[in-house]
Formats: C-alpha cells, sequence, structure tokens
C-alpha cells in the first residue's frame, strides 16, 4: 500500500527529520511504499521554526488564506501519489498548517485516511482528533503503530481499533490506550534517507542519527517524559554500523548530528563507540546536544574529539544554582564550569543553551547567568541564538504545576504567564533577553544561528 509521509511548513530546514526516515525504513521493510513531502524544501515561508508565528493560528489562517492556491497545489501533489493513507509529522509549528492541508485533501477527496503523528500530538490528542478532517491521532512511538494501520487498513479499509492511537468512528472518538514502546532500537532497520531531496536542506552534507530514545532527566521545562516514556539505548555496535552504512551511500557526507535530548546520557556506550571509530578507522564528524554529566572527565572528552565529536552544545540554561535546583537539571555550577572547560579544551566546540526568565529567577539570577558566561568565555565556542524565553506549556511540569512556582497561566499563549507576585512578566524578559544579547556581543562571544532565511517584519504583511 501507498503511505504519503508529509512534513508541513514550518519546520526549520536544517536537514531532514529522523523520526519520519525510520518510519519510512520501517515501512518498506513491511512490503510497503512510502515517499516523502517535505514541504519546507518545496515552499519559501517567512519565520520558518519560529514558534510564536506558526504556533498562532491565527497566523496561520492569514498565511493559508493568502497562499490558498499553493497550498492547493501541494495537495494535489500529494493525492497524485496515490497514497491512501496520508500521514502528517504534527510538531508545534506544523500544526496548524497540517490542518488546514489536511482539509483541503479532505476537500478534494474525502476517502483519503488523515493520519497525524509526531510530538504534538502526545500534548494535543484530543484537539487534534476532534478536528473534522483527522481519522487517527497515533499517541507516541510511531514504527509499529503506523504500520499496523497500514495493514487494517488495507485489509479492511478502515481501522476500527489499534494500540497507540485515538479514532474517529463517525461522531465517537476511541481511545485505544498506550502501545508499549520498542525495547529494543537496534532491532529497528536504519533510517532511510532515500525519499528526501538532501541537497536542499541547509545542512546538505549532514545527516541525522540517534543514539537513544527517552531521557534520564526529568527538566521540569520539558516534555520529553511525554513523547518517550522510557530511556532506551542502542548500542555502540549498532550506530557504528549505521555510521559506517551512511558513509558508503553517502561518500560527501561530512557529519552526523546527533537528534537526541543529550549525545551524553550512556558514557559507557559513548567511549565503547569512540573506541569502534578509532580501531575502525572510521573518518567521521558528530556533534549534539548534551546535558551536564560530572563523569565527562578529561580523558573521555579527548577520547570523544578523537573520534570525531567537534560539537557539544550544553544544556546550561542558567548560571544560578537556585535557578538550576528549582528546574531539577541535577548538576551543580561548578561541574557545569569544569566540564564546559575540559570539553573546550579537548579541541570540541563548546556550545551553551540559554533560558531566559525561569519562574524563579530574579535580578540576582539572571546576574548570575551573565557572570557565568563572562567568567567562561574564553571557552565557549557559541551561545544558541535566540536565547530561549522561558514559555510555559504542553504539559510540562510546571504546566501542569504552576502554584508550585508561584506562577498565574495566560490562555492567550504560553510566553505571557506572569508570576503571582508580578515581578516576572513577559515584559521584563524580553528585556533581559535584550540585556543578555548586548553584553554576550560585549564579551566578543558568538551565536550560533543555522537559519539563512530571515523574514522582514514587512513579510508579515504580504504573505
Amino acid at each position: 500500500m501507498k503511505i504519503a509521509l508529509v512534513v508541513a511548513p514550518a519546520f526549520f530546514k536544517r536537514c531532514p527529520l529522523v523520526g519520519v526516515a525510520y518510519l519510512y525504513s520501517y515501512l518498506r521493510s513491511k512490503g510497503h511504499e512510502p515517499c516523502v513531502f517535505d514541504l519546507n524544501i518545496i515552499m519559501e515561508v517567512p519565520y520558518e521554526g519560529r514558534e510564536d508565528y506558526w504556533g498562532d493560528i491565527l497566523f496561520v489562517r492569514k498565511f493559508a488564506l493568502n497562499k490558498s492556491n499553493l497550498l492547493e497545489s501541494l495537495a494535489d501533489k500529494i493525492l497524485e501519489s496515490g497514497a491512501e493513507i496520508i500521514g502528517f509529522s504534527v510538531w508545534v509549528t506544523t500544526k496548524y498548517i497540517s490542518l488546514a492541508l489536511a482539509r483541503i485533501i479532505k476537500q478534494k477527496d474525502k476517502n483519503r485516511l488523515i493520519v497525524f503523528g509526531g510530538p504534538e500530538c502526545s500534548f494535543s490528542g484530543q484537539e487534534l482528533i476532534a478536528n473534522d478532517d483527522v481519522d487517527i491521532v497515533v499517541c507516541g512511538e510511531g514504527e509499529e503503530t503506523l504500520s499496523e494501520i497500514v495493514e487494517l487498513y488495507g485489509k479492511y479499509k478502515k481501522v476500527g481499533f489499534c494500540l497507540g492511537c485515538l479514532i474517529k468512528d463517525n461522531n465517537n472518538i476511541i481511545d485505544c490506550g498506550t502501545r508499549e514502546e520498542i525495547k529494543d532500537l537496534n532491532s529497528l532497520p536504519f533510517p532511510d534517507f532515500s525519499g528526501f531531496t538532501l541537497d536542499k536542506y541547509y545542512l546538505a552534507n549532514n545527516l541525522p542519527i540517534t543514539f537513544y530514545r527517552g531521557c534520564l532527566r526529568r527538566c521540569v521545562f520539558c516534555n520529553t517524559v511525554l513523547t518517550w516514556r522510557r530511556f532506551r539505548s542502542r548500542t555502540a555496535e549498532n550506530i557504528y554500523n549505521e555510521m559506517k552504512h551512511k558513509k558508503h551511500l553517502y561518500p560527501g557526507l561530512e557529519k552526523f548530528e546527533v537528534d537526541d535530548t543529550a549525545l551524553n546520557l550512556d558514557l559507557k556506550m559513548i567511549s565503547r563507540l569512540c573506541e569502534l571509530i578509532i580501531g575502525g578507522g572510521l573518518r567521521v564528524s558528530w556533534g549534539g546536544s548534551a546535558i551536564i554529566d560530572p563523569d565527562m572527565v578529561a580523558g573521555l572528552l579527548r577520547k570523544m574529539a578523537f573520534a570525531g565529536c567537534t560539537s557539544m552544545a550544553f544544556g546550561l540554561e542558567s548560571g544560578s544554582q537556585r535557578v538550576i535546583d528549582k528546574m531539577k537539571k541535577a548538576f551543580k555550577i561548578e561541574d557545569a564550569e569544569r566540564v564546559i572547560r575540559a570539553t573546550y579544551e579537548a579541541g570540541i566546540n563548546v556550545e551553551i543553551n540559554i533560558i531566559i526568565g525561569f519562574p524563579n529567577e530574579g535580578e540576582r539570577e539572571f546576574r548570575e547567568t551573565i557572570d557565568f558566561i563572562e567568567r567562561n568565555k574564553n571557552y565557549i565556542s557559541f551561545v544558541s541564538l535566540p536565547p530561549s524565553e522561558c514559555w510555559i506549556g504542553n504539559q510540562t511540569y510546571v504546566n501542569t504545576n504552576p502554584r508550585e512556582f508561584n506562577v498565574e497561566l495566560n490562555s492567550q499563549g504560553p510566553h505571557l504567564w506572569k508570576t503571582i507576585d508580578g515581578l516576572n512578566t513577559h515584559e521584563v524578559r524580553k528585556n533581559r533577553i535584550k540585556i543578555f544579547n548586548d553584553l554576550i556581543g560585549s564579551f566578543g562571544l558568538r551565536f550560533h544561528n543555522y537559519a539563512t532565511f530571515v523574514a522582514s517584519e514587512k513579510e508579515i504583511d504580504t504573505i
């Protein structure tokens, strides 16, 4: 059976989505005929990847109205593939435009089965399945669930029940319950990128790779635990074999982008992977996000650098121990300072991520973050751009327990919350971001931003 896997705008087209590549590979291994439509590389959009725009239903409605002819043509392109099942990878920034495309597709052919999956479905599943144009919502891991949907639909031309799904049956919504997550990640076929037009991405010679699913940390501002309930790691041998396979398929491949919450969640596995890369003479470059782990000692870091690790983006978030503790980041500031310096001295580029305006961040805590960066500026290669304003939403722990953090939520948006005492507001956070950006420049540090397309404010009125 033919299945269309659709990535709607506005997902930042840094490189192809590894989750869609896993679905593509898994469906092919089961004898099906998937095809990929990453619409982000077909059409240019303003403010790509910006949640404050593409997560705003009014902005998307205006865009869809002004670009109705383009969306119609994209829907026709998807329908012409002959896919009976059309699956959308749904994120915060693709949610509303995916719904707009689903509506157009259903208007043209109501018999196509529309399936929504992806991270946003773990947070907004009930909202999405309530939409008239969505037939099934997959909550959680997608490979086995989507494959079963395809099998059932191929036999019966309907899906009455499937674990891991919300299913619409006439006017009734069926919650089919939770599907057990795949225990052995090594059992999955390697993600297949042959369905993507790789030279259309910003990092055309980079490919994403995953080491794990899930996370060992439980940071209160993060909702990874809702997407992946358990932490699972691939073996070093399995990852090494994928790297060799991809290097053979793509001789011009320059770097593997580790697309995980952190690449260093299993240091024993990382050490073994480095041994395999070095021992096998495999010339690869890799890097990605990282946690502050006090066991990241100088010897291991030098080993990682020798094995091709060129960059680590640490989720520092704050230079204040008081804020770090409230976030439940599970590290000490002195450990962060030591790990960052040791990483840089090992020859690995250090990037730091900062969250501005966490609920218990006052002027003193904000200053402590600035002071931390100033003390360590000679060991920091980049600061992520833009620094994140603390948003509270999508069923994070802070979102579901606001009183614990002295927070008053605002239904108008996850960025509009304030503390009950009125000392931490959206305007306060915006002002701190401006101060932060000015000071970072004065320290001689650079911001790291992959974007090559940035719309002007004027384009908002012409989209």
